[in-house]
C-alpha cells in the first residue's frame, strides 16, 4: 500500500517569483505530465527552509533512512556575465535558494485546474488577458507541502522526499513577461512593417463550386 501523508497548507513568505506558468496547457515535466508551476526565490537562511526540514523529519515515511531526494528547494542561480566556449551564458549559485512549487493542470475528474491570483491587498483579481507574470515580479505563494515516495514493484520505498503544491499566488510587485528581441532602432532602414506590403486584394468568392478550406 502506497504511503500517504496528508499535505500540510502553508504561505511562503515574500520573495522574487521566477519561470511562472499558471494558464494555458502549462508546462511539461520530466514524465510528460503538463503542470502549472512557479519559483519563489528566498535568503538561504529563511524560516520556511526549517519549516520544510521540520515538515519532512516529522513525516518521512517509518524506518526510512536516507536523507530526502529532493525537498522543493534548490539553489539559485544567476547570470555570471560570463560565457562558455559555445558562447553559452554560464549561471553560478548567488548564495539563495527558490521553492518550486508545482501542481496538475487537472483534477481527477478532468475539470481544469485554476491557480487564484490575488493582488497586493489580499483580494482575489483576475490577469487581464494577455499578461503574464515575469522574473522579477514580487510576491508569495500559497500551497501545499506533501511527501511523495518512489516504489519497488514490492513496495519499498526507494526513495522519498517533500513536494511543495502550487494553489494561489499574491503578486505584490509585477513585473509583466514580454519577448522582446532586444532590438533597438538603426538608422539608415525604410522598413517598417506597418505599411510596405500592399497585401493581395481582397476578391468577391464565386457564387458557385466547392470553397477552398
Amino acid at each position: 500500500m502506497a504511503y500517504k501523508v496528508k499535505p500540510q497548507n502553508f504561505t511562503s513568505p515574500r520573495g522574487e517569483l521566477e519561470w511562472v506558468t499558471i494558464e494555458g496547457e502549462g508546462k511539461e515535466n520530466l514524465s510528460g505530465k503538463m503542470q502549472y508551476v512557479a519559483n519563489l526565490v528566498v535568503d538561504a537562511d529563511d524560516d520556511i527552509v526549517a519549516k520544510i526540514e521540520k515538515f519532512w523529519n516529522e513525516n518521512k515515511p517509518p524506518k526510512f533512512k536516507k536523507e530526502a531526494k529532493s525537498n522543493g528547494l534548490y539553489s539559485h542561480t544567476t547570470d555570471s556575465g560570463k560565457v562558455d566556449e559555445d558562447g553559452k551564458k554560464i549561471y553560478e549559485p548567488d548564495g539563495k535558494l527558490y521553492l518550486a512549487f508545482k501542481t496538475g493542470v487537472t483534477f481527477a475528474d478532468g475539470k481544469t485546474k485554476k491557480v487564484q491570483v490575488h493582488n497586493a491587498k489580499g483580494a482575489k483579481v483576475e490577469l487581464p488577458e494577455g499578461t503574464n507574470i515575469g522574473n522579477g515580479s514580487i510576491g508569495k505563494i500559497s500551497g501545499a507541502m506533501g511527501i511523495y515516495t518512489s516504489e519497488s514493484k514490492t513496495g519499498t520505498i526507494l526513495d522519498a522526499g517533500v513536494t511543495l503544491y502550487l494553489n494561489a499566488i499574491q503578486i505584490i510587485k509585477l513585473e509583466e513577461f514580454s519577448q522582446d528581441a532586444g532590438f533597438g532602432e538603426e538608422e539608415g532602414g525604410d522598413f517598417t512593417g506597418e505599411s510596405d506590403f500592399e497585401g493581395v486584394e481582397e476578391t468577391e468568392a464565386p457564387a458557385t463550386g466547392t470553397p477552398r478550406l
